[in-house]
């Protein structure tokens, strides 16, 4: 043992983001009604808005092995927040759909590791950093409040669950006999749930059917150096995590209900009496089963080489007739390759137009981060 340190802090913060003039009554200018331009009402205010407050504790301990060729951190936190800032559904016959209030409280726990290593020291240089994270949220008083957001409004602000579950019908497959879609009931008898089937989707009842915030989010970097060639690789990802595909799923996953272009496990659709599937029959421009629904919550864990550099610098003899202080040719790759199980393009994924501080992990055909090449060169005279 080469180092060892104690910490611990505690402190009340407030968070404010929740974009501009939340608080106010807006009105917006319109020229389609009859051809005549006007104002309407745009925003609902709310003149009690206040900040959210924090109260964390952290503890951690930094240490060092082998006269600190092992070094690394172990935090533990516990975060209280109070009169979390959300947006509020309210009755639309009210001319608005949403407003943001001070609701209820939030839990968040968790932990931080972090490892560094120099495997090797001498002409071949090799050093390790390694690090994971978990975090565990959970709503604990929303003062009885409905809150969704989302893709057909399935994330949803819940007491004993995360921020943003997703809240749905859950999918029970298809019908060997008639390649009807089906569904849970779901339905609650005292403490009994009816877990029978049916091809009707408004006898089902909504579940909490998933999470997409991660259990644990990772990272992994390697330096590699050997006279003058240097090669860096960083990995990270996440796992435990669902995400909402309904989006585009109900359009190019759906069994032919829109003329979209179709995924390719709609090729093991029902097809006669007797199949065993769990893609339903197509029925063009009919509903079966392209409902929202666990059909359509999938997983987002993944594991992605985010960066890849390999480069050579040229020592100082090399460099002694063409009056250069320093030259380093390299090449570096960004987002190289994913291991994943999602179906579509990116797992790493949330659709701008439904993203939110409830709605997170939704893909509406969101286009997936491009794989770059850069070549380059660095000189000093």
């Amino acid at each position: 043992l080469s180092f060892l340190k104690l910490r611990a802090s505690y402190g009340v913060v407030g968070n404010a983001e929740i974009g501009n003039f939340p608080q106010l009554g807006l009105y917006s200018g319109d020229a389609g009604y009859a051809g005549v331009s006007g104002q309407r009402p745009s925003q609902l205010g709310n003149p009690d808005l206040r900040w959210e407050t924090t109260k964390q504790f952290d503890v951690g301990i930094d240490f060092g092995l082998f006269s600190n060729r092992i070094t690394g951190e172990i935090d533990y936190y516990s975060k209280l927040t109070d009169g979390l800032l959300l947006n509020v559904n309210v009755p639309a016959t009210s001319g608005y759909t949403s407003i943001t209030r001070n609701v209820g409280k939030l839990e968040n726990k968790g932990f931080e590791f972090v490892l560094n290593t120099q495997n090797f020291v001498g002409k071949f240089k090799w050093s390790t950093n390694f690090n994971i994270a978990r975090n565990r949220g959970k709503v604990n008083n929303i003062q009885g409040q409905i809150i969704e957001g989302g893709i057909s409004s399935m994330n949803r602000v819940m007491e004993g669950e995360p921020v943003g579950v997703f809240y749905t019908v859950e999918y029970a497959g298809v019908d060997p006999s008639n390649g009807d879609a089906l569904f849970y009931k779901n339905t609650k008898t005292g403490s009994s749930v009816d877990r029978t089937t049916t091809n009707n989707y408004n006898e089902a009842t909504r579940i909490v059917a998933g999470d997409p915030n991660p259990d644990y989010i990772f990272g992994l970097t390697n330096n590699f150096s050997y006279k003058g060639f240097d090669l860096s690789l960083f990995f990270n990802g996440v796992t435990g995590n669902q995400v909402n595909i309904y989006g585009m799923g109900r359009y190019s996953s759906a069994n032919m209900l829109y003329e979209d272009n179709n995924t390719v496990d709609q090729m093991a659709r029902w097809r006669n009496p007797g199949d065993v599937t769990n893609i339903p029959q197509i029925r063009l421009y009919t509903i079966n089963g392209s409902q929202a629904s666990t059909r359509y919550i999938v997983d987002g864990s993944y594991i992605r080489l985010r960066t890849a550099s390999l480069g050579y610098t040229f020592n100082a003899t090399q460099l002694r007739f063409l009056k250069i202080e320093k030259l380093r040719l390299y090449a570096s790759a960004y987002n190289l390759f994913t291991i994943t199980n999602y179906p579509y393009w990116d797992p790493e994924v949330n659709a701008d137009s439904f993203d939110s501080n409830i709605a997170k992990g939704n893909d509406f055909y969101t286009p997936p981060q491009p794989r770059t090449i850069l070549f380059g060169i660095n000189v000093s005279f």
